[in-house]
This record gives structure tokens, sequence and C-alpha cells, in this order.
């Protein structure tokens, strides 16, 4: 979901995107907080209330990044790389290129985040005090951002998963068990209970006089945190397994192969249309020279196929990326992201012994992450 978002900026190397869901929640906040201080403040006026609302529902996702960021600069100082931070309808999330290798690492990235909003809502309370005299829509616009800032920092603190309390929860019981798969385990259990909590709440809540819509946002809520929960787990889970299963284990010993000089129609209509392959190796002599996927025949116009060889559009055996039987499964699904390929031949000493590609290695994942094993 969080991959349809756009840029706004970068802090520390650190891309900070938009999800279009966060214009949803902007607007939605934004009138939520117009209607309060017309409420509350009857004497303002209504282009007083306007730029209040949009301008504290502004700061508050200001306050979003900083905690983000508050996890993400402790993860980079403890070696682990963010990739970006995303503002999305529930919130905000850092994502890093890997978990956190010790307890420690784990426990320090997650009390950051509540240590940032407890410090911004202790920022935004001073500030709050020097404006009473001079403002009194800034004085109330800090108000809120004081009391939202330590909401967020409190309700993170919830020993569920994947709330940062969950993570501090998870290193805890990783620290003195010693066990992380344990740890995560809990921390997604507590996650779960946490969000049919949320879901309970929100139903009750909904059935109130005027408080529907909250209702609906607390089992939204609540829904989002049981489905994290649960995804955090698989993923834990399957990249545990495939950083430690060899390739090896795993590889298609049968290799597509493809002769040099047959057509690019030739084996569109007898290998790839008829056996399903996406790529094959190119052989002459009995020697690989080369590989042809089906990205390379799209390069190729249609009219040609006929008179045009394999070998005309194949990549060259010394500029294709191979792996070898000891390679695990996470390092040959992070050499396919990294180099946008679907498939490697499996090499050793020199001989191709296997046929690996990214559906095959992502089936026998979700296999394995489907019966607990």
């Amino acid at each position: 979901m969080l991959e349809s978002s756009f840029r706004i900026g970068t802090v520390a190397g650190i891309r900070i995107g938009v999800h279009y869901t966060w214009f949803i929640v902007f607007f939605l906040l934004s009138g939520v907080l117009a209607s309060y201080f017309r409420e509350s403040h009857m004497e303002w006026s209504g282009f007083a209330i306007m730029l209040t609302a949009l301008v504290t529902t502004l700061m508050y996702f200001v306050s979003i990044v900083l905690h983000e960021l508050g996890h993400s600069l402790v993860a980079i100082a403890r070696g682990v790389e963010v990739r970006a931070i995303t503002l999305f309808i529930f919130g905000g999330v850092a994502q890093t290129e890997k978990d956190a290798d010790t307890p420690a690492t784990e426990f320090y990235i997650a009390i950051a985040g509540p240590l940032v909003s407890f410090a911004l809502a202790g920022l935004f309370y001073l500030l709050k005090l020097w404006s009473a005299g001079y403002s009194p829509t800034v004085t109330e616009a800090l108000n809120w951002l004081t009391t939202i800032n330590f909401v967020l920092a409190v309700f993170n603190l919830i020993p569920g998963f994947p709330l940062d309390g969950g993570r501090v929860f998870r290193a805890l019981v990783w620290r003195f068990t010693g066990d992380a798969a344990k740890g995560m385990r809990w921390a997604v259990m507590g996650g779960k209970v946490v969000a049919y909590g949320l879901m309970f709440t929100g139903a009750m809540v909904g059935l109130q006089p005027g408080m529907l819509f909250n209702g609906i946002w607390l089992m939204g809520l609540g829904w989002f945190l049981f489905v994290a929960a649960e995804g955090s787990r698989r993923a834990y889970f399957t990249a545990r397994l495939a950083a430690h299963v060899p390739v090896g284990e795993v590889m298609l010993k049968e290799v597509p192969t493809i002769a040099a000089n047959v057509s690019i129609l030739s084996w569109v209509d007898e290998q790839m249309l008829l056996q399903g392959q996406r790529a094959a190796l190119v052989t002459e002599n009995g020697q690989t020279v080369g590989l042809i996927t089906l990205s390379d025949v799209i390069k190729c116009p249609r009219a040609q196929w006929p008179s045009t060889l394999v070998s005309k559009m194949m990549t060259p055996v010394d500029q294709f990326y191979t792996v070898k039987p000891s390679n695990t499964v996470l390092e040959v699904l992070q050499i396919m992201r990294d180099q946008n390929i679907n498939q490697v031949p499996v090499m050793d000493e020199g001989i191709v012994v296997g046929w690996i590609d990214r559906e095959h290695l992502l089936k026998i994942l979700q296999l394995h992450s489907a019966i607990g094993r």
C-alpha cells in the first residue's frame, strides 16, 4: 500500500513521502479542529478558525515526521538503514532495510519515537505558556498540540506490535529469553489483543449518539493494527526462514535452455507460450553464452521476431548475474530486487547446476509460512 506515495523532501538521506490516504485524514482532522475551535471560541472569525485548524493539522503531521525521524536516526546510528518515512491515513511509518540484530538495538530504536513525542509535548507546553499573553489562537493551537503529542507518546507505548511499545516489549522478551522469535510472537499476540480492544471500544463508542465517526475511526485503527501485526509476523518469520535456507536446496534442476541460432519467434511459440518460460539460458556448441528473457523479447519489434536470433537480444554470459548453491534465499531475493531481475542461474565452480526465479522462491516461502515451518 505505502508504495503509492510521492516524495515531499529528504532529511538526513531519508525519503519523506506522503501516501494518497494522508489527504483524507488531513481534511478530516482539519474539519474536526475547525468545529472544535468554532464551538469553544465563538468570538473568532471564520478565517481565524480555518487558518488555525489548517496550521495546527500541519504541525501535528510535522510532529509525526519528527516522531518517525527519532526512530530513523537512532536506527541509522545503530547500523540499520532507513529507506523512507511515509505519512498515511493512520499516521506515519519508517521503512527500514532490515530488522534490528540485537535486543538493545531494537529497544533503542523503538523507544526513540515516544521520547521525541514526549519532548515535543513539553516544548509545545512551554510555548503555550509563553504565548498566553500574546495570542489566544496560538495558545489554543499549542494547547492541542501539547495534548496530542502526549497522547501519541502514551498510546505508542502500549505493549502490542507494531506499536512502539510492542517493539519495546519484543526487545525485553528477546533480551531475557535470548529468543528473538519468542519476543516477536509475544509482541504480535499483544498487538492483536490491543487491536481487538480498539475494535470493541469503537463498536461501543459508535453506538453513542453523535459518536458514529469516532467509533468507525477506532474500529478502523484496530483493524489496521491487527492486519499490521499479522503481516509483520509473517514477514518476520518468512525473512528468518529465507536467511537460513540455501538456494541449492530449493532451486530448479531442470534449466530452461535455447540454442543461440533459434529465432525469437520460434522460442516464443515453441517454448515461452507452451511451457510458460519467461527466460532461458542461451547455448552454443554445448556452452552457455547468454541469457534471454521476456524483457529482452519485448525490446525487439514484433515484425522482426522471425528474422532475429535470440543471440542478438540476449544478455552475454559475462554480463548477467548468477548465484551459488550456498547463497541463502534471502540473499538471492535481495539480488533480484536490487538488480530488478526475476530469475538467476545457479552456478557451482563455473558450471550451471540449477535455476531459480522469484515466483518459485516466493511460493516456497509462502508454503513454509502457511504451515509454520
